[in-house]
């Protein structure tokens, strides 16, 4: 008998229109999307009752509350990636007819987009449905490197149930789909390039949870409800001159962006206008090049400004469902 092996398995997303019902099986509705890990993974809670009997045994096991929850890594493939973007960011406004130009930007009072992942392990046939799954978090951290750039995405859920067959056997891929280089990666500070970075980390948190105090006469999740965006991350540097001691030093606001770019047509630009760093020395720890790392976190954006904003430049002309 064979062994499920990860090469086999796939990862299957619709955009899921209604809380708690996972979007039907049909083929050539779904994406699939490619990934380095995924574990968002189904939880159920056991205990013991305490009913006393006039023993030493256990109570009778009861099976408490069912959730659904975790991360998952994938490519930042500059067609793929804004489907995970949308899913955290809400649906970009896009301009262009090829190139299209995707503008992603949190927003104050956001909604939440709900999907549908299926996970098939095709060596064993065996398939697994996640319903109702918000994206919670995202993760970047980009340093010059020879590998491929990656993004981890958290997320929450409703329920995973096991299916007798694959939710699409004729899934939509993003097909071009190219990844950037870590080596190609680029960071500004209020418009210039910074010289001498040699790492920056971005985490953005939407404060979303799944809902598993009201009471709805089941075991798993009555909503998923919103929270309040936090964004914040680490910036390191080799020590050439004060300007970062400085920014930190006097709490100067600043805009970093992150950017990637491949060509002319295929590219990935995080903006965030306003933040600061967090006040530290210049530790010397011995004879070597010496290093400088900072905290950093956003302010809240001025009116008419955003917290976060991501311009991505690809062949992909919308963000809506495969069909």
């Amino acid at each position: 008998m064979p062994n499920a092996r990860g090469d086999q398995a796939k990862l299957l997303a619709r955009r899921q229109s209604t809380f708690g019902a996972a979007e039907a099986a049909a083929d050539g509705a779904f994406y699939t999307l490619p990934y380095y890990s995924y574990s968002v993974s189904p939880t159920g809670e056991l205990a013991n009752d305490e009913a006393i009997y006039g023993d030493a045994f256990p109570g009778e096991v009861v099976q408490g509350l069912r959730n659904l929850a975790g991360s998952f890594e994938v490519p930042m493939g500059l067609d793929s990636i804004g489907w995970h973007l949308a899913q955290i960011l809400g649906l970009p406004t896009t301009t262009g007819t090829g190139p299209y130009v995707h503008t992603f930007a949190a927003a104050a009072q956001p909604s939440i987009l709900l999907a549908t992942h299926g996970i098939s392990h095709g060596g064993v046939s065996q398939h697994f449905t996640q319903d109702t799954l918000a994206t919670t978090g995202m993760e970047i951290s980009a340093q010059k490197n020879g590998t491929r750039q990656r993004v981890t995405f958290n997320a929450t859920g409703r329920e995973e149930v096991k299916a007798g067959a694959t939710l699409d056997a004729t899934p939509v891929e993003y097909a071009a789909d190219p990844v950037p280089v870590s080596f190609q990666g680029s960071l500004s500070i209020d418009g210039s390039e910074v010289a001498g970075v040699t790492s920056v980390g971005l985490t953005l948190n939407t404060g979303r949870e799944a809902d598993q105090e009201t009471m709805n006469g089941a075991a798993t999740a009555a909503e998923i409800s919103d929270g309040v965006w936090d964004l914040g991350g680490t910036l390191g540097a080799r020590f050439r001159d004060a300007q970062l001691y400085d920014l930190a030093d006097a709490g100067t606001a600043f805009a970093l962006t992150m950017a990637w770019q491949i060509s002319a047509n295929y590219s990935l630009s995080i903006n965030v206008p306003s933040l600061l760093l967090e006040r530290t020395g210049v530790p010397i720890t011995g004879r070597g090049l010496i290093a400088q790392d900072y905290n950093w976190r956003a302010n809240r954006p001025a009116t008419g400004a955003e917290l976060i904003e991501v311009t991505l430049t690809n062949a992909t002309e919308n963000y809506a469902n495969a069909s």
